[in-house]
Formats: structure tokens, C-alpha cells, sequence
């Protein structure tokens, strides 16, 4: 009976995020055009909800490497978080820190150095969330973006002009 309803309940969870974006749109140009009338925005909370596809287990990343259980979350929710997001998320799944030999006071800030030493696997956006690289195949890597190859946005060199 769960194989045959796991569907449904999977494209309702779609149509409902959908109309939670549209929501959180809406919100947004109540609170511009408020704004631009002098007003004070009328919604404070202007981001979707996220929902997740069914409910995490109290085992879900137990035993699991950081990264490992991080790529789970990550594909779980469906974009990109931050570290407080993934790490609360891990630790609601049953990740183990102590096992890690993480102090509690140095869970976010270890989540965020794992991942960021994980550029083949993980990709930070600009907003400082973690996203799977797979999401972002136009992403502009970090150390690209540092290469002494690239000219520098001062560089008065112009491509070479072809015959035509």
C-alpha cells in the first residue's frame, strides 16, 4: 500500500511547495508596494515554508560521516541551507558529533569547514548556504575564480581579432 500512495504523496508535496513560493511572492509585493506608499512591509515572514518529503528518522544519520549526512539533508530539503539549518537538521536525524570529537559550541562552524572542503561535492552560494554542486553545473568555482590566468577586471587586453 506504501509503494502505491509514495507517489501522490510525493506530487502533492511538489504542488505544495509551489503555492508556498507563490505565497511568499505575493507577500513580497504587498511588502514593496507598502514600502514604496511609505507604510511599514505588512509581512515579516515573506520566505516559504519548507517542507520536507516525509519525516526524518531519530537514526537517519547516525553513524554516517559528516559529509555523507550533509549530502543526505541536503538532498532531503531540496536547496540549498545554512550550516545552522544543516546542522540542526543532522542532529534531529541523530548525527553523532561527540563521535566526531566536536565540541557542542563548534557544531555549525565544524559543519561549514567540512563542507567547504569539499568543493567537489558541495558548492557555497554567495549568500554564505551550502547547495550540491550537481545543482549548480554553471557554477564558477572559487579557485577559478582566483586563477592567475583570468585577467583581472583592470586588464585592458582585448581578444584577438580574427580574419572575416
Amino acid at each position: 500500500m506504501k509503494e502505491k500512495l509514495s507517489p501522490a504523496v510525493d506530487a502533492l508535496l511538489e504542488k505544495l511547495k509551489e503555492q508556498q513560493a507563490a505565497v511568499a511572492t505575493t507577500k513580497k509585493m504587498v511588502n514593496q508596494l507598502r514600502v514604496m506608499m511609505g507604510e511599514e512591509p505588512l509581512f515579516p515572514d515573506v520566505e516559504p515554508e519548507i517542507t520536507l518529503s516525509g519525516t526524518v528518522r531519530p537514526d537517519q544519520y547516525y553513524g554516517k560521516q559528516p559529509t555523507m549526512a550533509a549530502e543526505e539533508y541536503l538532498k532531503r530539503r531540496g536547496q540549498a541551507s545554512s550550516a545552522e539549518e544543516i546542522q540542526r537538521g543532522l542532529a534531529e536525524g541523530g548525527f553523532d558529533f561527540t563521535a566526531m570529537g566536536w565540541k557542542p559550541k563548534d557544531h555549525v562552524r565544524m559543519i561549514a569547514i567540512t563542507l567547504a572542503k569539499n568543493p567537489q561535492k558541495f558548492h557555497r552560494l554567495p549568500n554564505g548556504t551550502f547547495g550540491l554542486l550537481d545543482w549548480y553545473p554553471n557554477a564558477i568555482s572559487r579557485k577559478a575564480e582566483k586563477s592567475p590566468d583570468k585577467p583581472t577586471s583592470g586588464s585592458t587586453t582585448e581578444p584577438p581579432q580574427t580574419a572575416g
